[in-house]
């Protein structure tokens, strides 16, 4: 006997089942204080189609992953060898959580020569991981950063630790920096999750 297929409906920007009508919109801003225990509700600004998230009796915690950025063109660097930002997205305070985890792909091209380009990725006055490229026409840069069962109190894929408050609004900026301002860098794909 074949299993009856579930019935969703599209409600703003979350896809939810109908079995569950008792789900609320909210944008993270507006999103109840209190989290109780078992309740879902739709965040319809995080996330590229919003988010659920369920209560744990006192915080919001995500249902799964969200796609929290993608990248939708190119940003190109070149004629100056003074890092440059390249792009900054804005990260709600809180949504990492005490545990969670974001985490970015980033594809670079650049001018394929000897000399090094360098790209960064920073919160605050703190830079959480770089990479580089030389001799190639393109390359990849990824990295994770953890909160350690603590808002304030990180550590990255490389075990380098750092003390930066994710309860409220941060930055995470990408920059480029050239050593020839001849040749170019080119942020052309990037997409951050939160996990």
């Amino acid at each position: 006997m074949a299993q009856p297929q579930a019935k969703f409906i599209q409600r703003g920007r979350c896809k939810m089942e109908l079995s569950n009508p008792l789900i609320s919109e909210y944008t993270w801003a507006n999103k109840p204080s209190v989290a109780p225990l078992g309740q879902i509700i739709c965040v319809t600004d995080v996330g590229e189609n919003g988010s659920l998230w369920r209560g744990d009796g006192t915080n919001w915690k995500r249902t799964s992953h969200i796609t929290y950025y993608s990248l939708s063109g190119t940003v190109s660097l070149t004629g100056t060898t003074t890092e440059t930002t390249l792009l900054t997205i804005p990260i709600k305070g809180g949504l990492m959580g005490l545990r969670g985890r974001l985490g970015e792909i980033a594809f670079f091209a650049m001018t394929n020569n000897a000399n090094v380009k360098t790209f960064r990725a920073k919160i605050g006055g703190n830079t959480i991981a770089t990479g580089t490229g030389s001799n190639l026409n393109s390359t990849r840069f990824d990295f994770w950063l953890l909160n350690r069962n603590n808002q304030s109190s990180q550590y990255n894929n490389n075990a380098s630790s750092f003390a930066i408050d994710t309860s409220v609004d941060f930055d995470l900026v990408i920059t480029g920096q050239l050593a020839n301002a001849a040749d170019t860098l080119t942020l052309s794909a990037l997409t951050l999750e939160a996990l």
